[in-house]
């Protein structure tokens, strides 16, 4: 009526949003720690890869680097993850914030202790181990907690339950089996107990937290589930139902139908796979995230293919076969997935905590989550992990150790890159940039 003009509308921030998110430090301590643990691990492979070959149970440094990899790198980062997603996803707080905090102290100091003992060939190392298991217990028992009074209970929340669930198991397996290396009393079949606590570990744990949180990561795959739900739930139902058989059939019958449990295994996991269906019709924006998606996948063929040769007696039950499938779990499948989702969940927190955590009315000016990072590193890490994960894998077959220490430094440049990229994003937390402006509070709030 006057002649002004309309003032701008308001925006709505991420302060909702915030009250059921964890505090910020609690999943990026995480983060920070497993991208050390990466960084120790492919140091470890550059520098003696050869000791990786021909790995068994009783190779200390082998054993101790492996669990680097999976105590370290793979844990602390979905452990992170969900600290993150429970709560947001489930759209209820964090439960035992102080406990969570206490169980990753022990957690880290124990795994750390554990490793420590393994190199320094110390023999009751199921004593560090049974303290990463008290501190594992404790961060358990806040994200179950967390978990069990969620909102949303849907296909993402069931991969969830299950992967905590396996966690458990996993973790009283390991530290049953640590404790009775020397004896020998509670496993009559030791090898298939380390069998039964490894495929816990990466499939039961790993790839079903992983599979679940890329229901949401994912774009193809979430697109897939609202299409239709079937490819899903089959993929589900008959990957845990493979794992539970060769779980049991490994500790307690003397794995005579393990080609039966890898067929269910592996056809659960194409069945996950062919929900990328969407993508292939064209229209996304090929970016690092989608890359190392994708190399993920490619990956975990060959970790399918190899483990299938082995159930069905096609390559010899021998140390060379059983790392080679180990590397290409671990780095070839698993490693490329986190760090396609980490890669948007760290600088999401951190943007999403530093940059917009109220309502705010423009002009303003604020980062774009991808201004956090560089996409240029991401790249890097890319192109040296899809050199390292099969020069690992056929290296450590062909029992060739210079093979195997090309790929630890490949894979060093990788973790470089990564932790480089996380720490660009988390300097935002310590000293916001000058080219961007906090939001301004309404007035009266």
């Amino acid at each position: 009526m006057n002649g002004e003009a309309p003032k701008p509308a308001a925006f709505r921030g991420s302060g909702p949003f915030l009250r059921t998110a964890p505090p910020l430090w609690l999943p990026l301590r995480h983060f920070a720690l497993a991208s050390a643990a990466l960084l120790v691990f492919a140091g470890g492979v550059a520098w003696r890869g050869g000791d990786l070959v021909g790995f068994d149970f009783n190779a200390r440094f082998a054993l101790g680097l492996v669990h680097v990899l999976t105590l370290g790198w793979v844990a602390q980062t979905i452990l992170g993850a969900w600290c993150q997603m429970l709560p947001t996803h489930g759209e209820t707080p964090l439960a035992f914030p102080r406990i969570a905090t206490a169980g990753w102290w022990l957690f880290a100091l124990g795994a750390a202790a554990y490793v420590g003992a393994l190199w320094g060939g110390i023999e009751r190392y199921w004593v560090p181990v049974s303290a990463a298991a008290a501190g594992l217990a404790l961060e358990l028992f806040a994200l179950a907690a967390t978990h069990a009074r969620a909102r949303k209970r849907d296909e993402t929340w069931l991969h969830f339950a299950a992967a905590l669930g396996w966690l458990a198991a996993l973790a009283t397996a390991g530290v049953l089996l640590a404790y009775d290396r020397e004896r020998g009393l509670l496993f009559g079949d030791p090898e298939g107990a380390l069998i039964a606590h490894v495929h816990m570990a990466l499939i039961g744990f790993v790839a079903t937290a992983i599979y679940g949180a890329g229901r949401r990561l994912i774009p193809w795959v979430a697109l897939s589930q609202v299409r239709g739900r079937w490819a899903g739930r089959a993929s589900f139902a008959l990957t845990q139902l493979g794992l539970a058989g060769l779980a049991l059939d490994a500790l307690f019958f003397g794995r005579r139908l393990m080609p039966l449990w890898a067929l269910l295994i592996a056809a659960g996991f194409v069945l996950y796979a062919l929900q990328l269906g969407p993508l292939f019709g064209g229209g996304a924006s090929f970016e690092p995230s989608l890359a190392l998606t994708l190399l993920s996948f490619a990956g975990g063929v060959l970790w399918a293919a190899l483990g299938l040769g082995l159930a069905f007696g096609r390559f010899a039950d021998a140390a060379p076969a059983r790392a080679a499938y180990v590397w290409a779990a671990l780095v070839g499948c698993v490693t490329p997935m986190i760090l396609a989702q980490v890669h948007k969940i760290a600088p999401f927190l951190v943007w999403l905590h530093v940059y917009s955590p109220r309502d705010w009315t423009p002009p303003v000016k604020v980062p774009k989550i991808d201004d956090l990072t560089s996409r240029g590193l991401a790249w890097a890490e890319f192109f040296a992990l899809a050199v390292a994960a099969p020069l690992g894998t056929a290296g450590l077959w062909l029992e060739r150790g210079g093979l195997v220490r090309a790929a630890g430094f490949c894979l060093s440049a990788a973790a470089a890159g990564y932790a480089w990229n996380l720490g660009l994003a988390l300097r935002h937390v310590v000293r916001p940039d000058g080219r961007w402006t906090l939001p301004t509070v309404h007035a009266g709030e």
